[in-house]
């Protein structure tokens, strides 16, 4: 590593170090602020609030590390015109490409590292966040079950809608009401079961004076049988005892999982003989998201040094601008995506915007060159 290296990476540390604290700060308060009325309403206490803001603080580490990075590269190319070091370097023969390498290289370092952070400490810190939930729903007493709780086995064998949920206090216990379970996995008809009361206890369910409707020739032929006690083992996840519901940004029901996690669900399905495209587009968000670091080291420098012209820190407002657009493009990507995934495949919704900002990135370095 070359002296230039060295100092243009130490004027990188404190801006990204920066913008990573104001993004994240500004994020977790906005999510206080937008729960604010949940909180009062349920009184949840202090202690309560600040677990749930430190659990989720990972995922939104892991959510800004391109923002930071963006930010980062952004500062360090501005200071450097602002003081006409740029120009001096390249007086000296040294080309954009070489000064802004290290930058590149540094945005590469963090893409790895916020891949195996959110690999690592984001899924460990969604569960103990859903275990807090799931902690805080049980000890608001005066908070009525929801009812129409519909919920699905990890393996997509069974559904289950559930009319009433009675938790039983000091125990992952509970009394259901109006109970419909569609096993989808004994063969290639549904077999229905209802019961008006059960109980599930550690993934076990027990249905009581349970009314089994198997169905065969397409529904055409039905068989029905009663039972005084009905068992099913299929475990339910912390958050389905979850009553208390809070808006959060960019969440989803994977994003507890890790990619080593979704691969091998995606691999299962595939034995199954059929992939959920849901799951292959978070996947490839999983990998994607990470990256766009890379993508902002590529682009953000040549950016802010076009602009720069128009004032020291223009070149770093038009770069916080040009962050807001590809969040809003990956967005719409996941959005559209996962609506229509026969027109938009999940590579094309998840690098799309990676690769479109990359292409205009090397673009403009080579035409400021």
């Amino acid at each position: 590593m070359k002296q230039l290296d060295r100092y243009l990476l130490r004027e990188m540390v404190v801006p990204f170090l920066i913008g990573q604290g104001a993004v994240v700060l500004m994020l977790t308060g906005t999510v206080l602020f937008n729960n604010a009325d949940i909180f009062l309403n349920f009184g949840i206490p202090v202690s309560g609030v600040l677990k749930i803001a430190l659990y989720f603080l990972p995922f939104l580490i892991n959510l800004t590390m391109p923002v930071a990075v963006a930010l980062g590269c952004s500062l360090t190319v501005s200071r450097l015109i602002r003081d006409t070091e740029i120009t001096v370097m390249r007086s000296a023969g040294i080309s954009l490409k070489r000064i802004f390498l290290p930058l590149m290289v540094a945005g590469l370092i963090i893409s790895f590292a916020d891949f195996y952070f959110g690999e690592f400490m984001v899924p460990w810190a969604i569960h103990h966040y859903e275990l807090t939930m799931a902690s805080l729903s049980r000890n608001i007493r005066f908070l009525v079950p929801q009812a129409d709780k519909t919920i699905q086995s990890p393996d997509k064998k069974y559904s289950a809608t559930i009319g009433q949920m009675k938790l039983l206090p000091g125990s992952h216990r509970a009394m259901l009401y109006d109970v419909c379970i569609i096993a989808n996995g004994s063969g290639p008809q549904p077999v229905i079961m209802m019961a008006k009361t059960a109980e599930y206890s550690h993934g076990e369910w027990i249905l009581y004076n349970a009314h089994i409707h198997i169905y065969s020739r397409d529904g055409m032929n039905e068989k029905y049988i009663f039972a005084k006690t009905e068992i099913i083992n299929f475990n339910l996840s912390e958050n389905t005892f979850d009553f208390i519901s809070l808006k959060l940004p960019l969440y989803s029901s994977a994003s507890g999982l890790s990619f080593h996690q979704l691969t091998y669900n995606i691999a299962q399905e595939r034995l199954n003989g059929w992939v959920n495209p849901h799951d292959i587009l978070e996947w490839q968000f999983k990998l994607s998201v990470p990256f766009s670091c890379l993508v902002f080291a590529i682009i953000c420098p040549p950016f802010a040094l076009r602009f720069a012209r128009s004032g020291n820190f223009t070149g770093v407002l038009l770069s916080i601008i040009l962050v807001f657009v590809y969040w809003n493009c990956l967005l719409a990507s996941k959005i559209i995506g996962s609506l229509y995934p026969q027109y938009f495949p999940p590579f094309a919704a998840a690098w799309g915007q990676n690769i479109l900002f990359a292409t205009i990135g090397i673009w403009l370095l080579r035409r400021e060159e």
